[in-house]
Parts: C-alpha cells; sequence; structure tokens
C-alpha cells in the first residue's frame, strides 16, 4: 500500500520576523508532540523556501529553528513569543499543546544553544548534528588526533567506528518459581529474513516447562537499532513497555503468573534501518556520532511505491569544522537507484554480511551548514545463507566445511538451493525440505537422494549439489546438519541479505548452472 505524500501545513509568518514565514508538517501521529516527526520548512519574504529540515522533536524544531534565524538574521527570539505561537499553530493542525507546556520545551532548546555558544567541539552532543529518531539512541565517541590524518588512517578509523551492524536480539528472563525462588536467565535469538524483501521476523518464545506456577515472569527482548520495529504481537504478554538503551530498543513483557505448559511467544516484524557514521574534525579533537535511519515510502509519478531515506546533518555548533565525513551503509538486501547516484560519492564495499558504504566529505563547514542528501533504493533478491565449520583435531587446521544457499528466482515461485561441503573424513549430511516447498530437478542428476524430503547424502570429500524447489516459503529456511562419528552439528545463519550482483558474491558452479537453466526454460 501506497503512503500518500504529506501534504504540507498552513504556512504563516515567523513571530517577530516579518521577512520570513514557515510550515510545520507533522509526518507521524499526532498524539505526543514531544517526540512527533516533522518537516519544518521556512520561506524568504519572496515566498521562496530558504531551508527545509525533519525534526523529531519541538525541541529539535526549536533549536533548528532559532540557530537558524539567528546566523541569518542576527536578531534575538523571544521564547515566551515563539511558545504562544506554537500552542496555536499546533492547534490548528490538532495537535493539543499548551503554552506553558511549550514554553518549558523551547527554553530547554534555548539553554542547549547557550551550552553550545560557550563551548569548544569536545562538548558537541549528538543532537548538535543530527535530529535522532524516536526509537534511536545514539552514540558518541570522542578520539583525538596530533597530526592530519592520512587516507588510509582514516578509513582504519572510520572502519573501525561504523555504527554496528548485528542481528542478534539479547533476551533476558526473570520469574519465581513456586518455592519463590528468582531465576534469571539470558539467550541470544537471531533475526532473520523473510521471504518479503526488505522485511525480517523473529519469533521469541518461553514456555513454563515445569509442573507448577512461576510467578513474577519478565520477559525482555533488546532490538538491535539496525532494525525498526514495524510490528510485535504477544498476546499472553498484554502491552509491552519500550525503553531505549545503549543496545537498542528493550521491549518488556511482565506477566504475574504463568501455568505449568503456559506459553509468552512475541512476533516481530521488522525492517532494517540505514545505519549512519559521522565523523567531525576540529584540531585535534574528533567526535564521531553512530546513528541510523529509517526508511520512508512515497507515491512516485506513476503511481507506485519509491522507497528512500534521508541523511542530514546539520551543524549547530558555535565553530566551522575542519572535515565532515558522512558514510551510510546501504544494506545488502537494497541496492542504491542510479539517480541518487553523484560524483561526490565514494563508494566503499564491505562485503556481503553488511553492504555497501557511500561517503560523502565536506571540509570547512561553517556554523548553520546543512547537507541533505535523499537517497532512493530498490528491493534486491535475497539469497540466503547457512555455514558451518568444525574443527576435527585441536592441533591441526583441519575442518568438515558445509554451506547451504537459498535463492529466490525473479519469477513464479520457485528457488535454487544448493548445498556444498568439503570433510576429509567420513561424514553425513542432512537437509529437511522447507515446508511448503517440494524438489523438482537435481544437478547434478546422480547425486539425488533417495527421499527429497528428508535428504541424506554420504560423504568423504568436496561435494556440490544443487535442486529447483517450487512452492510457497511458509518459514526460515531449515539448517542443514552433519553427523561425524555419531554426532550432530547444525549450520547457523549467516552473512543475511546476499545479493547476486554484489561483485564479490561467490556461487558453486552448480547453483549457477541451475539457476541458468532455469531461466532459459521459463
Amino acid at each position: 500500500m501506497s503512503e500518500p505524500k504529506d501534504k504540507e501545513a498552513e504556512i504563516t509568518k515567523f513571530p517577530g520576523i516579518a521577512s520570513l514565514s514557515l510550515s510545520v508538517t507533522p509526518i507521524s501521529e499526532k498524539d505526543n508532540f514531544e517526540v512527533i516527526e516533522a518537516v519544518v520548512r521556512v520561506y524568504d519574504d519572496n515566498n521562496e523556501q530558504i531551508m527545509q529540515h525533519k525534526a523529531r522533536s519541538l525541541f529539535s524544531i526549536a533549536k533548528t529553528l532559532k540557530m537558524f534565524i539567528q546566523n541569518r538574521t542576527n536578531l534575538p527570539i523571544n521564547d515566551r513569543r515563539l511558545a504562544v505561537w506554537c500552542a496555536q499553530y499546533f492547534e490548528k493542525l490538532g495537535i493539543k499543546l499548551g503554552e506553558e507546556e511549550a514554553y518549558q520545551i523551547i527554553k530547554k532548546a534555548s539553554q542547549a544553544l547557550e551550552k553550545v555558544s560557550r563551548v569548544t567541539v569536545e562538548h558537541v552532543e549528538a543532537s548538535d548534528l543530527v535530529s535522532i529518531e524516536i526509537d534511536v539512541l545514539a552514540n558518541q565517541i570522542a578520539l583525538k588526533s596530533d597530526h592530519l590524518l592520512s587516507e588510509d588512517e582514516l578509513y582504519d578509523m572510520l572502519e573501525k567506528h561504523q555504527a554496528l551492524v548485528s542481528n542478534t536480539v539479547l533476551r533476558k528472563i526473570t520469574y519465581k518459581n513456586s518455592g519463590g525462588v528468582e531465576h534469571k536467565d539470558k539467550l541470544n535469538l537471531e533475526i532473520t529474513p523473510s521471504e518479503t524483501i526488505l522485511e525480517h521476523n523473529l519469533v521469541a518464545s518461553f514456555k513454563n516447562e515445569t509442573e507448577h506456577k512461576l510467578t513474577n515472569v519478565l520477559v525482555s527482548d533488546i532490538i538491535p537499532y539496525l532494525y525498526k520495529v514495524k510490528e510485535v504481537t504477544c498476546k499472553e504478554g498484554g502491552k509491552y513497555k519500550k525503553e531505549l538503551v545503549e543496545g537498542g530498543l528493550k521491549l518488556t513483557w511482565k506477566i504475574s503468573s504463568l501455568p505449568p505448559g503456559g506459553e509468552v511467544k512475541a512476533f516481530y516484524t521488522l525492517e532494517k534501518r540505514i545505519p549512519r557514521t559521522i565523523m567531525i574534525r576540529k584540531g585535534e579533537e574528533i567526535r564521531i556520532v553512530q546513528d541510523y535511519n529509517s526508511l520512508m515510502r512515497e507515491e512516485d509519478e506513476d503511481g507506485g511505491i519509491r522507497i528512500f531515506f534521508t541523511s542530514e546533518v546539520l551543524n549547530l555548533l558555535p565553530v566551522t569544522l575542519d572535515e565532515l565525513f558522512i558514510r551510510d551503509l546501504i544494506p545488502s538486501e537494497m541496492r542504491l537507484a542510479e539517480e541518487s547516484v553523484t560524483e561526490d560519492m565514494t563508494f566503499i564495499d564491505f562485503g556481503l554480511k553488511h553492504g555497501l558504504n557511500i561517503q560523502q566529505a565536506l571540509t570547512n563547514v561553517e556554523s548553520g551548514t546543512k547537507f541533505l542528501q535523499k537517497y532512493i533504493i530498490n528491493p534486491s533478491p535475497l539469497i540466503w545463507r547457512m555455514d558451518l565449520s568444525i574443527p576435527l583435531k585441536d592441533d591441526s587446521n583441519e575442518a568438515c566445511v558445509i554451506s547451504k544457499i537459498l535463492e529466490k528466482m525473479p519469477k513464479e515461485n520457485a528457488y535454487i538451493c544448493t548445498i556444498v561441503s568439503s570433510t576429509p573424513v567420513p561424514c553425513t549430511i542432512t537437509n529437511e525440505v522447507e515446508s511448503g516447498l517440494k524438489t523438482t530437478e537435481f544437478l547434478p542428476s546422480e547425486l539425488a537422494p533417495s527421499d527429497d524430503k528428508e535428504m541424506s547424502w554420504d560423504i568423504d570429500k568436496k561435494f556440490s549439489v544443487s535442486f529447483v524447489l517450487k512452492g510457497n516459503l511458509t518459514r526460515q529456511i531449515n539448517s542443514p546438519k552433519v553427523i561425524i562419528n555419531g554426532k550432530e552439528h547444525t549450520a547457523k545463519i549467516s552473512e543475511i541479505g546476499n545479493v547476486r550482483k554484489s561483485k564479490i558474491t561467490t556461487l558453486p558452479f552448480t547453483h549457477v548452472a541451475m539457476f541458468r537453466k532455469f531461466l532459459r526454460e521459463m
């Protein structure tokens, strides 16, 4: 379903400055203006737009406007007058905001600007450069350098401090047993891609496997900031509590009691954000800000859906920055549309596991300078992959290695699956066909197993087989297993979101051959 373009709110004169007018257009729910997202546009006396800024709170709006207008006109802005205007303006938009409430928020923004005006760059805050998303807690790193960094040093530093990329969810569980003793547990859960491109899923459950009732059950999941929570349901847990913590967005359910056999199951639908790494330098002082931008959607000229994100940096510091570097990491399940590519961009391939970095570099960035870039992206077909390496001896480098690759075909409900392995010792590989799929063809044909649902091969050397699967994938891909000396080992998901078009994608020969054969026969 397409998301309509936002209709601009009423344009009105800015209080106290006759030559400027502006509009503030909400682009999210209007229930809490302290965190609401909005587009702020400022116009001159010729009705020409001179600024457009995406803000994520009234605090951010006030801070940006005051900095921008003071730099442009050298005129002071009265907080009380601005608060009265905000309350009246937002009431027209259906947002109830009292004058006193508005005044306290705007006063806080003024105090933040006054603080910035008295200090140097070593006291910079993330909000002095970017408007942080509601469900994201920006991370800031302070560094120093006594010399101008070389290109290699700069590259190494930016790579080391790249905004974190993780598909691991930390789950914490606490409860009291029938004897009143409190138990605590931690485990890691893996977010996996769904069949829908750009969408990711997580099913997280906790079951009372004891014979007694558990009380005071607390279940919390920390979703990495790389992922935006689009939807979450947990019927047994009821309403959850949200909290921004260092590792991500923490969602917590409190269940007063859980009977024997009772289960708390949470279903998450997630979408990847764009990790962003910003580096500023003023003399010896270096600051790195790590944050994330969400994908947005709008209707294009043909009535279709355009997917995009914006990368925006506004220097609200009272100094001219020597250098500003902005890196936006495009996940490998997305690709940048050609119309978004400019000559100023530098592309840095981080490999299959992460994606492609777009780097912009600016020098002598004056106070009040704004960088704004809109990137249109297109979904890319996913290649799911699972890997497993089993060391055979402690004192040698020998290992049994196995990979499973599953690729969605461009048309029809079909997939190409490949299992490839290398082992110096005899072993058995097993693979269960995913629910909703059935096999139709193997390459090479002589490696077709006797059971095409519960597949099994006994091998003692290099091995590669590809096959066609038809149907609808109704769950995540199954893990292949390896049995060595009676012990079973299970592969784990890896390099989520691989893209066939990636320059460094390496696929087994049988997989490529089957892919091409299928395309010819379509």
